[in-house]
C-alpha cells in the first residue's frame, strides 16, 4: 500500500545489525503491516493485542503509534509483546532450573524495556524470533555462568555464631585480598552480615574470601571487572561496620 505520491506507507527500518547490514522486514511482514494500517487504529490495536497478527506487526504498531499518555488499547499491545517474548524464550531456557529461568526472564524483560524506551526494536521487526533469541541466549549464558559460580547463602553461614559485628568488620577489612583465612572464621563472619548483602556482594565475598581468589579471578568468575569486585567488597566491609554503630 502506498500514499498519493506512490511511497510505501510503512516506515522503513533505519538501524543496522552487528554485521553492518540494514535491517529489512520480510515482504510478507511489510504486506501485513500495510493491510493492518488500512484498518481503523482501534481495530488494528485490538487484532495485534489478541495475537491475530504477526509479532513484527505488533512491534510496528507499538513503535509507531505510541500515545502521549497510556491507553488501555496500547497497554494491551505491550502486554502481548512481553507475553510473546516470554513464550519465545521458554524453549531456549528449558534446560535451566526454574529459579534461573525466572531470573533470565527478568533480565530479558529489563533489556526489552530499555529497547522499547529507546525505540530500538528494529531486530524484532526484522525477525521477532531472531530478536528474542538474541536476548535470551545472552541471558541464558549469564545464568549458566551464575550456576557454576554462585554460592548459596546456606553454604556461607554457621548457626549460633558468637562473632561480634566489630570483629567481622575488622576481619573483613584486614583480610580483604588475602587467601588462607580459615574457612570456619570466614563463615562465622559472613553469618553476621549475610542478611545485609545483595546477591552480587554475597557472590563476590564468597569467591574473594571464602575461596581465596584474587580480584581478577573473582571478576572472571562473575563476568565483570575487577574494579566492580573491589567496589562490592568495599560495600561489604562498610555494611559490616554499620552493624556495630
Amino acid at each position: 500500500m502506498t500514499d498519493e505520491r506512490g511511497n510505501s506507507i510503512v516506515q522503513s527500518l533505519a538501524k543496522v545489525s552487528k554485521k553492518q547490514k540494514l535491517y529489512k522486514r520480510p515482504p510478507a511482514v511489510e504486506e501485513e503491516i500495510a493491510a493492518t494500517l488500512a484498518l481503523p487504529l482501534h481495530d488494528a490495536f485490538r487484532l495485534a493485542a489478541a495475537g491475530c497478527t504477526r509479532p513484527q506487526t505488533l512491534v510496528y504498531l507499538i513503535r509507531n503509534f505510541r500515545p502521549n499518555r497510556p491507553t488501555p488499547q496500547y497497554d494491551a499491545m505491550v502486554v502481548a509483546f512481553f507475553s510473546r517474548l516470554e513464550r519465545a524464550g521458554d524453549r531456549i531456557l528449558r534446560d535451566l532450573p526454574e529459579n534461573f529461568r525466572e531470573r533470565a526472564h527478568t533480565i530479558v524483560q529489563s533489556k526489552a524495556l530499555e529497547l522499547l524506551a529507546d525505540n530500538d526494536l528494529d531486530m524484532f521487526e526484522c525477525g521477532f524470533s531472531r530478536g528474542a533469541e538474541c536476548l535470551y541466549l545472552t541471558a541464558r549464558s549469564k545464568m549458566r555462568l551464575r550456576m557454576r559460580t554462585e554460592i548459596s547463602r546456606e553454604e556461607m553461614t554457621v548457626p549460633d555464631s558468637d562473632v561480634s559485628a566489630e570483629e567481622i568488620a575488622d576481619a573483613l577489612a584486614a583480610r580483604a585480598g588475602r587467601a588462607g583465612t580459615p574457612l570456619a572464621e570466614i563463615k562465622a563472619e559472613l553469618n553476621k552480615i549475610s542478611a545485609l548483602l545483595t546477591e552480587e556482594e554475597r557472590i563476590a565475598v564468597g569467591h574473594h574470601l571464602l575461596m581465596g581468589r584474587t580480584f581478577k579471578e573473582t571478576a572472571a568468575a562473575m563476568g565483570c571487572s575487577d574494579t566492580k569486585v573491589k567496589y562490592l567488597i568495599k560495600n561489604v566491609r562498610d555494611k559490616a561496620r554499620e552493624t556495630r554503630a
